[in-house]
């Protein structure tokens, strides 16, 4: 190796730099093997690396020798040789460039098996990339194994990172916590609430290995499904409410319904009774003195009432102008009428009803023996040629009766009594529908 005396400067500086780089990657290749699954192949990396060291020391006897001027003989005891020959320098340089890419190449390898293999390493850098919190322990509490966020999680709840699993568990489920963090319950398990608002689920199971049993504690960030959660139960609550509100409408609404039902069961048997005993007492005040009553017609006046007032579907306009015209022209009455009804069914219920109230009037106050009944889309006009009243009118159940049909339609009811008796019914413009 005596040529290196003759390499210029820079020349030995890279035969420097070559050795160390050879030292270093070798020492990574004994640390890899040593933490790798089979630790028995860092023996050979360590014979490799005394190798390595070997030819450095050779190579700072030669560095050392040139700087003292002196050509010695190199190695110690049974190793020293005679330094002669340019071969041994080279010799020398592709052992080592050889050894520094045999490095390489192992410590890759290592790195490769490291991140591929299952290792205690490998297991514990797994574990502590997980986003949930993992504990393994003893029964009475020892901790085997925890992983960063789990170690993370007791620092935020206790202040602190506990040494026995079995009693942070404990102080999680008596809510001891740290202040700012709460604790609840959900699906029956534990759910801790932080600071900022982050819920985690607390679960312990026990495993069963072999003859022994481990104890396993997981944190779950349940933040979003807490969340949810959260906006469910309120909108729950507000739906109840909407409920109980319902329920109270509801019965309202049945209260009027059958309040309704009442008043209108009541202004139609008003009507079809007022109609019954008007004909019938006409019938009586146009007798003569000393002459028999017409039972026949009175039986015929009064026959079918209880089924009429008892019918439950309420026959057509047409058919209750109809029946009006007939029953008071059997006693001497004539009902005109001058128009149509309208074509909106429940107006034209409305001007019939309006019509038989006020016919039944008309004869039995009036005395009228003719009706006239005008009518239009919108505008009922009744006349008939009884006497005016002389003291004026007062309002009773019949026309008090008028007043509530017409109001749900706002229609106006005027009533003259100059020179005879008018009752005029208008209904609003173009609006002809129940609202």
């Amino acid at each position: 190796m005596a040529e290196f005396f003759f390499w210029p400067g820079p020349a030995r500086t890279l035969v420097t730099l070559l050795l160390g780089l050879c030292v270093l990657s070798q020492s990574l290749a004994v640390v890899l093997s040593f933490y790798g699954r089979r630790r028995r192949r860092a023996l050979p990396e360590l014979g490799i690396l005394a190798l390595v060291l070997l030819c450095a020391s050779l190579y700072g006897q030669v560095i050392y020798s040139f700087e003292l001027g002196l050509l010695a003989p190199m190695g110690w005891g049974p190793l020293r040789f005679a330094v002669k020959g340019r071969a041994a320098a080279w010799i020398l340089l592709a052992v080592l460039l050889f050894l520094l890419g045999r490095g390489i190449s192992v410590s890759l390898r290592r790195i490769k098996e490291l991140r591929t293999g299952i290792s205690a390493l490998s297991v514990k850098n797994a574990i502590d990339s997980l986003h949930s919190g993992v504990l393994f322990g003893e029964p009475d509490g020892f901790i085997l194994l925890s992983n960063a966020k789990m170690q993370w999680l007791m620092t935020r709840l206790t202040g602190k990172v506990q040494r026995n699993g079995w009693d942070f568990y404990c102080m999680l489920a008596s809510g001891t916590l740290r202040p700012g963090c709460t604790k609840t319950e959900f699906e029956g398990q534990i759910v801790c609430l932080l600071e900022d608002g982050a819920a985690w689920m607390f679960t312990r199971t026990r495993l069963r290995i072999g003859k022994k049993t481990y104890a396993q504690l997981t944190a779950t960030d349940v933040t979003e499904r807490w969340e949810l959660t959260a906006r469910l139960r309120e909108q729950n609550e507000q739906l109840k409410r909407l409920g109980e509100d319902l329920k109270e409408t509801i019965a309202r609404l049945h209260v009027l319904s059958r309040e309704r039902e009442t008043q209108r069961a009541k202004m139609r048997a008003h009507d079809i009774l007022g109609q019954r005993l008007t004909l019938l007492l006409r019938t009586v005040q146009d007798g003569q003195p000393g002459q028999a009553l017409d039972y026949e017609l009175l039986r015929s006046l009064s026959r079918g009432l209880m089924d009429e007032l008892k019918a439950v579907r309420q026959p057509s306009p047409q058919d209750t102008l109809d029946s009006l015209r007939q029953a008071f022209g059997s006693i001497g009455v004539e009902i005109v009428l001058e128009g149509e009804l309208p074509e909106d069914g429940a107006k034209a219920q409305l001007f019939a009803e309006i019509l038989r109230e006020g016919a039944t009037n008309a004869v039995r106050h009036g005395y009228a023996t003719r009706v006239l009944a005008e009518m239009s889309d919108s505008r009922l006009r009744i006349t008939n040629n009884g006497p005016p009243p002389p003291d004026g009118f007062r309002r009773g159940g019949g026309l008090g009766g008028m007043q509530k049909k017409l109001e749900p339609y706002g229609a106006a009811l005027r009533i003259n009594t100059e020179p005879q008796f008018v009752l005029t019914i208008d209904m609003p413009g173009g609006c002809g529908k129940h609202v």
